[in-house]
C-alpha cells in the first residue's frame, strides 16, 4: 500500500526585550531602539519523498502451476478449448494475415480477427486414459455442428515434472489432418527419447502445448 506522509510546519516567534530606565537617574529620553531587522524567513523544509514501494513480483507460470498435477488435470477426457488471443505467436500470425487482407480497412481487419478468434474457440484437445494407455485428440466443429477429428491416436507418456506432460506418438493416427501430416502410419521405429511434445499446466484451468513450428506455444483452457 502506498503511504502518504503529512508534513506539519511550526512557526517560531522572536520577541525583542527593551531595557527600562532606573528610578533615581534623570529621565533621559531613551533613544529609539533601532528597528529590529526582520528575521529571515525560515528556509523551506523539503517534503520527504514518499517511500518507494517495489511492485509485486510477477507470478511466473511455474509458480502458478505449483501443486497442479498435469496428468490429473487432463485425465478423464477433459476438453480444453484453444485460446487464440493468449497464444502469442499464433495470434500474431493471424493479425498479420487479417491486416494484409484488410488493406488499411480497420473495420474489415477487426471483423477478420473477431471471426478467426471465434472459430479458434471451437477447436480443442483432450487426453483420455484407459488403464496405462493414453490417447491424444485434436478436434474442431464441422459445418454440421458436430465434432470433427483433426488428429487422434495413441501416445506414450514419458517421465516428466509433475506439472508437465511429455509424450510421443505410439501408433497410427486418424483424422482429417493425419495423412497430410504423415501421422496416418505408425512410426517405423521408436522415436528418440529427446523428441517429444510438451504440455504444461499453467494453472488448474489452463494448459500450454509447446510446438516447434511458427505457432509457438498454444494455450488451452478447460471447457465449461
Amino acid at each position: 500500500m502506498n503511504l502518504k506522509h503529512l508534513l506539519i510546519a511550526t512557526a517560531l516567534c522572536v520577541t525583542a526585550m527593551v531595557p527600562g530606565c532606573k528610578k533615581d537617574e534623570p529621565k533621559v529620553e531613551a533613544p529609539p531602539a533601532p528597528a529590529a531587522e526582520a528575521a529571515p524567513a525560515p528556509a523551506p523544509v523539503p517534503e520527504p519523498a514518499s517511500p518507494t514501494v517495489a511492485p509485486p513480483a510477477p507470478v511466473t507460470a511455474a509458480a502458478a502451476s505449483a501443486g497442479v498435477n498435469a496428468q490429473a488435470l487432463v485425465a478423464d477426457g477433459t476438453h480444453f478449448q484453444f485460446v487464440l488471443k493468449e497464444s502469442a505467436a499464433a495470434w500474431k500470425l493471424q493479425t498479420e494475415r487479417c491486416t494484409a487482407e484488410a488493406k488499411g480497412d480497420l473495420t474489415k481487419q477487426a471483423k477478420c480477427l473477431e471471426d478467426v478468434a471465434a472459430e479458434a474457440g471451437t477447436e480443442g484437445i483432450r487426453f483420455e486414459k484407459k488403464g496405462d494407455a493414453w490417447t491424444w485428440t485434436s478436434y474442431g466443429v464441422g459445418k454440421d455442428g458436430k465434432e470433427e477429428l483433426y488428429l487422434a491416436g495413441p501416445v506414450t507418456m514419458l517421465p516428466a515434472p509433475a506439472d508437465e506432460l511429455h509424450f510421443q506418438p505410439a501408433g497410427a493416427f486418424v483424422g482429417i489432418q493425419a495423412a497430410a501430416m504423415g501421422a496416418d502410419k505408425a512410426p517405423a521405429a521408436p522415436l528418440p527419447p529427446e523428441k517429444f511434445t510438451v504440455v504444461k499446466a499453467r494453472d488448474a484451468q489452463t494448459i500450454e502445448m509447446v510446438t516447434a513450428g511458427p505457432k509457438g506455444t498454444l494455450v488451452y483452457r478447460k471447457a465449461k
